[in-house]
């Protein structure tokens, strides 16, 4: 993006946004949080090159904190020092930074915030964009700025920047998350020359005299009495007073300024100008409303909209002005909800002003839109419709069908406002695929070197990986308004993946006549024919489809392309659509190859040139009977048919799989945000293009293949003689290392859960043993086998203790088929977990990717154990808390259970209580063993039996009985990246463990920020490039092991699954088994790494040959038996570390990009990993000092409250 002459870009809001941000500030302070990290990510990469500032022509300094409080708190600290500062949050990282807010707001300081607005979670999560973020602000005084479209999110960030410095007040300037903050539009971008003649020099000089300087003492924030308080809080009124005009102000510059044919307002109207019903909202759904609005005039209906720039401070005055005077009613539409409330924010704010204006107005509040739920013209005109009743409903919702308190309205038929000439695109893809990033370069390349306006709005499901994508793309001669996907008239639909037609019914439903399908298959255009379904062939052919199909995987294996498609599937697109004349298409596509990879040779760009031009050749048309337009058979979705949760699964989870979602009622969801568990295995994807298969000659049996596996996609299966019978053909071994010698051995891969990793290939000790053959080839009749030793063969856990490798994966995984990326690093170290303890285990889990990939609806992966219905239980609170979470849930368990014991401890005493004796021999036995976690859940399963026949015998049992979920002693666990150990919860989890509570952590340690994109933390190595450390990562990795070790009451292990199963393995028995806190540090490789070849499996094994990660248990309880605590698991170095970090390309690009501090960086990082190798082995060296007994601590914290003091400045 240029910063100096005016020039017009394809750029997204969070780009618009940092454009201007970066340019305005000296300095920012960072945290990443989805949808908001992209600005951060921008401001670090520019600070590394180097980019000037307008406001001292310096580079600002940008600097990460451990969390969304810390960096308020640094904001808070540089505005008071006189700096220009800004900052990029969301969600819940904005609400970290309200207390400091109203700090901020109180000392008049020009602090902007920069805000992707999201939602909150409540009931739910989501990751998608709505405002009760920013609504949950408006007390602190500070401003609050609404940007409307991409265009705006760069004029108004310049705005509350200018207004900020000039009215010296805190500006929060949003635009709605996902919905703008990655949407593409085509806009003018203001160039830096333009933006330094606006910084009002006065009130800056003014701002730089109010700081903290010694040369100039004052003393900030005094502690007032109650006497004075009143007082000194409202001596800054007239600051919010005059803001409104500044605000105006500074509209009327900046458009001047950027050359804008007028300027914007606090409150924008648009309609008729004798308009009687006007909508209020604010946000991009306001262009929506401008389309509909359009389109009712035209047929002659009085409507309007007042769009609402500036929130707070809310202007009467501007509102008064807005509003026409022959209006007679008002919605005010807001996307949040306030429960409780008579009325969400901006309608109590409306409602009030016309109140206070004496106007005959009848005015009514709704809600839309909430989680980025679609707002379409056709719900705008609902609400137009409803609002003509003179006592129209208030509290109502908009875009869901509320059978539960009927408080939605009725939707009519979508009407089609976009403009005419638009020409709409629709691209289904998978994750990771390519296909959205080929799409934004489509968008870059059209909108660049054609005259049309153009628009790129993205969906996707949760899956961290292997999810479905859409993108709506939309190209025209007038600016696009179309802030809502694509419903209807579609010119192009393209399929990616070939399993999709038969799993989404609504794919080719917004096609218009004679549009083009165009579907990336195996098939040729005369196979194509039977595979695909009924439904679909009656709708290609109902709307005469141009139906095209292309074999890209085939192309893309032939020149050497690794199975990416999208630059193939993109040249499709441009010969198919007509936006741009093919042959420039074709040369610019061929012109951004030799940009993307001139560094990595001729023949790498001649692969790809190779790929556009067979993409073109080898492109063919379907010509379809016309017969394909009677087809009667309709889209069938599977039937779960047995298990407690039928309903659910059939009404719920297959539906949204089938992407039927936008149209489940409010009934079918749980009121307080619960599911069932184990929906994740009734996806059956199908993403693999290529998956394992068995040879059963040369196996070994050894199940390193599924203990590696993150899906639990591929296991071993004990049978019987009369078991391996019923399936004929289904070839198995004499089973070895168990302990019945008539069993037999097989390996069972599910085909559609695979995700085609090959981690388990790598990991398999004897090779040849597994690999990869097409999918295709062996789907059908591998799923039938999965089915059959799944559902039929009986599962034989007691043939190998549940200590050894094999032990462990012939217990049922209860974690199972997750949204994990594939090779996901993380999840096998879940699966571990639930297979050990799944039945007594409950999870405290950090927002991150073990949560993303465990609670995306409607699937999950954790699961119950088939014969006892018992399993683990997950729940989030939020990133920063997961350790006291947990906390808080063991203790919760600890008390209930306490209380059961006595109650059981009475039963026994009263002699009038009758019981069988093997039940009062069971309730002595749980006694007994009460405190032993392990032998409590054997000794609950058989009281819970034997219960279940004698409670009715008297009231004491049946008390009992009802408590009976205390039974088991239940293993705490929390949960989270090296995100949250390290940073957002560091102080959290050390207090947590520092208690000598039993609650058990695990750390998955990625080195990055995974889940939101591949962010620094201070589990980041030096010298390694990541988001956040664009330049290179300058400090030392944390060395959390050392740091808990310290405690010397902890049980802290380090851990490679990949490189080191039996010693994983004993780390989480030892550690659950322990009487104290424990934690155990996991390696995790991730994308993020960029592991050269892909293999994870050989880099682990490097990390811990090298050195890099050494592995370790330190286990307290040793000290008491005479030996040292510490015992170091790995072998001497028997690798460089060097060999290691040149294998990644997290370290690769620093050598790459700045190859001076890579020389300076690299080196110190062999150093200090040496010196930690040596300090532990020296460590685990040292003699035994004998231990000084002190007390076991049986609460998590003291129980006495300090008495207040009139001195206290409280917290």
């Amino acid at each position: 993006m240029s910063t100096g002459t005016s020039l017009v870009d394809c750029i997204d809001g969070n780009s618009a946004a940092c454009h201007v941000a970066y340019a305005m500030s000296e300095t920012c302070f960072i945290y990443p949080i989805t949808p908001s990290s992209a600005m951060a990510e921008l401001a670090d990469v520019w600070a590394s090159q180097h980019r000037k500032n307008v406001i001292s022509n310096s580079t600002p300094s940008v600097t990460q904190m451990q969390s969304e409080g810390g960096a308020a708190g640094a904001l808070h600290g540089a505005a008071a020092a006189g700096a220009l500062v800004t900052t990029f949050t969301a969600s819940q990282g904005l609400l970290l930074m309200v207390p400091v807010m109203y700090k901020i707001a109180g000392e008049c300081l020009p602090v902007v915030f920069h805000v992707a607005a999201r939602q909150v979670g409540s009931t739910s999560n989501s990751i998608f964009g709505d405002h009760s973020d920013v609504m949950a602000t408006r007390a602190t005084g500070v401003c609050i700025l609404s940007s409307h479209s991409v265009q705006e999110a760069m004029d108004l960030a310049l705005v509350s920047h200018v207004a900020a410095i000039r009215g010296s007040l805190p500006v929060l300037h949003f635009f709605d998350g996902f919905q703008l903050s990655h949407e593409i539009q085509k806009i003018n971008v203001i160039p830096y020359s333009a933006m330094g003649p606006l910084v009002d020099q006065a009130a800056l000089e003014l701002h730089r005299s109010r700081a903290i300087n010694p040369t100039h003492p004052r003393v900030r924030s005094l502690l007032n009495g109650r006497d004075t308080l009143f007082q000194a809080t409202e001596a800054n009124n007239k600051f919010w007073f005059d803001f409104p005009d500044v605000v105006e102000q500074a509209m009327i510059d900046v458009a001047k300024a950027a050359g804008r044919a007028s300027p914007y307002h606090l409150f924008e109207y648009k309609g008729c100008a004798d308009a009687e019903r006007v909508i209020v909202l604010m946000g991009a759904a306001s262009q929506a409303v401008g389309e509909c609005i359009d389109y009712l005039s035209a047929q002659g209906e009085k409507v309007g909209l007042v769009a609402v720039h500036l929130f707070r401070p809310w202007s009467l005055k501007h509102f008064a002005s807005a509003i026409p005077k022959t209006t007679k009613s008002i919605a005010v539409l807001d996307r949040c909800r306030e429960p409780g409330s008579l009325g969400e924010p901006l309608f109590l704010d409306v409602a009030s002003s016309i109140a206070m204006l004496g106007l005959p107005i009848h005015v009514v509040g709704g809600r839309y839109g909430l989680g980025d739920k679609m707002f379409t013209p056709g719900m705008v005109k609902a609400v137009y419709d409803h609002i003509k009743n003179p006592s129209a409903r208030h509290n109502f919702t908009v875009g869901i069908n509320d059978d539960v308190t009927h408080l939605s309205l009725e939707i009519g038929p979508e009407i089609n406002t976009v403009p005419p000439g638009t020409t709409q695109c629709i691209f289904w893809g998978l994750g990771s695929d390519g296909t959205v990033g080929a799409n934004r370069v489509a968008i870059s390349l059209i909108g660049k070197n054609t005259d049309l306006y153009t628009q790129g709005y993205f969906f996707f499901t949760a899956h961290k990986a292997g999810g479905v994508t859409m993108s709506h793309l939309r190209f025209g001669p007038k600016l696009i308004t179309s802030s809502y996907p694509i419903v209807s008239n579609a010119d192009y639909i393209a399929c990616h993946q070939p399993a999709y037609i038969s799993k989404f019914p609504l794919m080719v439903e917004p096609l218009k006549t004679g549009g083009v399908f165009l579907l990336n298959c195996i098939w040729s255009p005369e196979e194509v024919m039977t595979h695909i379904p009924a439904f679909m062939k009656r709708q290609i052919a109902q709307r005469k489809a141009r139906f095209y199909v292309v074999n890209a995987h085939k192309i893309s294996r032939e020149t050497k392309l690794g199975g990416h498609i999208n630059l193939i599937m993109q040249v499709c697109f441009f010969k198919l659509s007509g936006v741009m004349d093919l042959d420039k298409a074709i040369g610019l596509l061929k012109q951004s190859v030799e940009q993307a990879y001139y560094k990595k040779g001729a023949e790498i760009i001649q692969q790809n040139k190779d790929a556009i031009d067979r993409g073109i050749s080898e492109l063919f048309e379907v010509h379809y009977p016309a017969s394909w337009a009677e087809e009667t058979a309709t889209f069938t979705p599977i039937r779960v048919t047995c298990g407690e949760d039928t309903d659910w699964m059939n009404n719920v989870k297959i539906p949204s799989d089938a992407m039927l979602g936008e149209k489940l009622p409010v009934s079918a969801f749980s009121p307080i945000g619960t599911t069932p568990v184990g929906s994740s295995r009734f996806e059956k994807r199908g993403i693999a293009t290529q998956v394992p298969v068995w040879n059963p000659n040369t196996c070994v049996q050894c199940a390193t293949c599924s203990f590696v596996c993150p899906h639990a996609v591929i296991r071993p299966v004990l049978l019987t003689a009369d078991e391996a019978a019923g399936y004929p053909s289904l070839e198995c071994r004499p089973a070895k290392g168990i302990a019945a010698k008539d069993l037999l051995f097989r390996i069972q891969i599910s085909p559609y859960d695979c995700t085609g990793c090959g981690v388990c290939i790598k990991a398999c000790p004897v090779k040849g043993t597994l690999s990869f053959a097409p999918i295709e080839s062996v789907a059908e009749e591998q799923a039938r086998r999965w089915e059959y030793c799944t559902e039929k063969v009986t599962r034989k856990h007691d043939q190998a203790p549940i200590t050894s490798l094999k032990g462990t994966q012939l217990v049922q995984p209860l974690f199972e088929f997750s949204g994990a990326c594939a090779g996901c690093g993380e999840a096998p170290y879940l699966k571990l977990l639930s297979s050990l303890f799944g039945e007594r285990l409950s999870l405290g889990n950090a927002a991150g990717c073990s949560a993303a990939i465990a609670i995306s609806f409607p699937s999950s992966p954790y699961t119950k154990n088939t014969e006892s219905g018992w399993g683990p239980c997950l729940s989030i609170s939020l990133f920063e808390n997961a350790a006291e979470f947990s906390l808080g849930a063991l203790q919760g368990h600890r008390v209930l259970r306490e209380k059961l014991m006595a109650k059981i401890k009475l039963l026994l005493e009263d002699t009038s209580i009758t019981m069988s004796a093997e039940l009062r021999s069971a309730f002595v036995k749980w006694l007994g063993d009460f405190t032993d976690a392990s032998a409590s859940l054997t000794n609950a399963k058989l009281l819970a039996h034997l219960l279940e026949t004698e409670h009715t015998a008297n009231a004491a049992l049946a008390q009992v009985w009802k408590e009976r979920d205390a039974l088991p002693k239940i293993t705490q666990w929390a949960v989270g990246g090296d995100g949250w150990a390290y940073d957002i919860d560091f102080g959290g989890l050390d207090h947590v463990l520092s208690l000598g509570t039993e609650i058990k952590a695990i750390v998955l340690d990625t080195e990055v920020y995974s889940n939101t994109g591949g962010q620094k933390s201070k589990g980041s190595a030096k010298g390694s490039v990541s988001k956040f450390a664009s330049g290179g990562h300058t400090q030392n990795k944390k060395d959390f092991g050392s740091i808990v070790m310290s405690y010397e009451n902890i049980y802290v292990a380090q851990v490679a699954l990949y490189a080191n199963p039996m010693q994983t393995i004993r780390a989480f028995l030892e550690a659950d088994a322990y009487p104290g806190s424990a934690v155990i540090i996991c390696y995790c490789p991730c994308i993020e790494h960029g592991i050269e070849g892909g293999d994870w499996v050989d880099e682990v094994k490097l990390a811990v040959a090298s050195g890099y990660w050494p592995l370790y248990r330190y286990n307290p309880s040793l000290r008491a038996q005479g030996k040292n605590p510490l015992q170091f698991d790995s072998r001497p170095p028997t690798r460089g570390v060097s060999e290691f970090i040149a294998r990644e390309n997290r370290f690769l690009r620093l050598t790459r990009e700045h190859p001076e501090t890579a020389a300076l960086l690299h080196p110190q990082l062999v150093e200090q990993t040496e010196r930690r190798f040596r300090a532990l082995q020296q460590r685990a060296a040292e003699p035994v000092v004998p231990p000084t007994p002190t007390p076991t601590a049986t609460t998590p914290a003291e129980t006495t409250t300090p008495t207040p003091t009139s001195s206290s400045s409280g917290h």
